[in-house]
């Protein structure tokens, strides 16, 4: 593997070049203009030939080895947040209100320097690498545009990175993790809208405060997580968003409250749904409001083939050696993804790289309006997934 390494040594100063122009750009869902224009300019640059999905701002590439043999995809997701950048770095976000502060813009950077490095060492594999710029990650709609376009037709296995500290606080910036089995969570995401009776605050006897009642049915819901799961369950109720009223003088007619409920186990999300529903609506009615719950059920658990996560483990070390390799993590894996849409219906390998660097001031989580990488650290993203590629394809 040492024209991997002097190849991705080559391409590292483009890489961060590229992370750069997308951070500039985000974009959200699956309406991404600026950030399918970038990728399409920097496939052409290379000679790369794509195709734009019909339903979105998806793109799909398929580069052809020498011969016959197996297809494998890597999905690289594009789209940002709305979250207002706080980082001090020179090329943040031109889009106001909206940052890529979950490191997709590393991820799109990264696959593209896998297709370029790929296509010009078609020679050293057979089969099929099939690469997937997909939109609409945070929304949890774009894994299904993509499916909807053919886009794991013929695909015999698929892999994601993820960047950030999603794996542990103790990692050291460039740790690639290869798992196993669970390695996110499932997701619901719901709006409780409580419903009171506006009136004059110097008068609350003469209304029903919602915002009174959206307090109670948030700590109603936090004594739910504390007595109702057992210890050590892989779940996570959280509140995003309490919205009510404009002015200090009025209680309103109404709040709304968002959040999302996170589980490992299918049985448990289904029961803290039922039960978030139960607490809000009886909640309400105990103070004279009425509540309506809006439960949407979001990706399902990401499950890690394991003979896929054993191959790539081994073909990561055998390129990259045997420090900041490994098939552990620190903490458990809540977050959830959609690409959970394709592994569960293909193997599937999400495996993540720790760009936190303490020494360099890096160590905000991901979805942090300060959420940054070391970049010096991605061009082991892009040696870990060629590396993946040609051993599968050559196995």
């Amino acid at each position: 593997m040492e024209w991997l390494l002097a190849e991705c040594k080559k391409q590292e100063r483009e890489l961060i070049e590229m992370r750069r122009a997308l951070h500039r750009i985000p974009e959200i869902g699956n309406d991404l203009p600026l950030t399918q224009a970038y990728v399409c300019e920097r496939l052409d640059s290379f000679g790369i030939p794509y195709r734009k999905n019909k339903n979105d701002s998806g793109v799909i590439v398929d580069i052809m080895g020498e011969g016959s043999g197996r297809t494998l995809a890597f999905r690289a997701d594009m789209d940002g947040l709305h979250i207002v950048e706080e980082t001090p770095i020179a090329f943040r976000s031109e889009i106001p209100d909206t940052m890529h502060g979950c490191g997709h813009d590393a991820h799109t950077a990264i696959l593209l320097s896998v297709a370029k490095i790929l296509f010009a060492n078609r020679h050293r594999f057979g089969g099929c690498v099939r690469l997937l710029f997909q939109t609409g990650e945070e929304t949890g709609t774009g894994a299904k545009r993509m499916l909807e376009n053919g886009a794991i037709d013929g695909v015999d296995a698929i892999c994601a990175i993820h960047v950030g500290n999603l794996t542990g606080d103790g990692r050291k910036a460039g740790e690639l993790s290869f798992l196993s089995g669970p390695v996110s969570a499932g997701k619901n995401k719901f709006t409780i809208t409580v419903h009171g009776v506006g009136t004059h605050s110097a008068f609350p006897e003469k209304g029903v405060d919602p915002i009174l009642v959206a307090a109670r049915i948030v700590n109603g819901c936090e004594e739910l997580m504390a007595r109702e799961i057992p210890a050590g369950s892989a779940a996570v109720l959280s509140f995003g968003s309490l919205q009510a009223g404009l002015d200090h003088n009025t209680i309103p007619e109404k709040a709304v409250i968002k959040g999302s409920i996170r589980c490992q186990n299918e049985e448990l999300r289904d029961f803290l749904g039922a039960r978030l529903t139960e607490i809000a609506t009886h909640i309400a009615a105990a103070y004279r409001a009425t509540a309506e719950v809006d439960l949407r059920k979001g990706s399902s658990t990401v499950m890690n083939d394991a003979s896929l996560a054993t191959l790539a483990y081994g073909a990561v070390k055998k390129a990259l050696g045997e420090d900041g390799v490994n098939r552990t993590v620190d903490t458990a894996l809540m977050g959830s993804d959609d690409f959970a849409n394709y592994a569960c219906r293909i193997p599937g390998l999400y495996f993540f790289l720790s760009t936190n660097n303490p020494e360099k001031g890096i160590t905000e989580p991901n979805h942090s309006p300060r959420f940054d990488v070391d970049e010096e650290v991605l061009v082991r993203g892009v040696a870990a997934s060629v590396a993946i590629a040609i051993e599968y394809l050559n196995a």
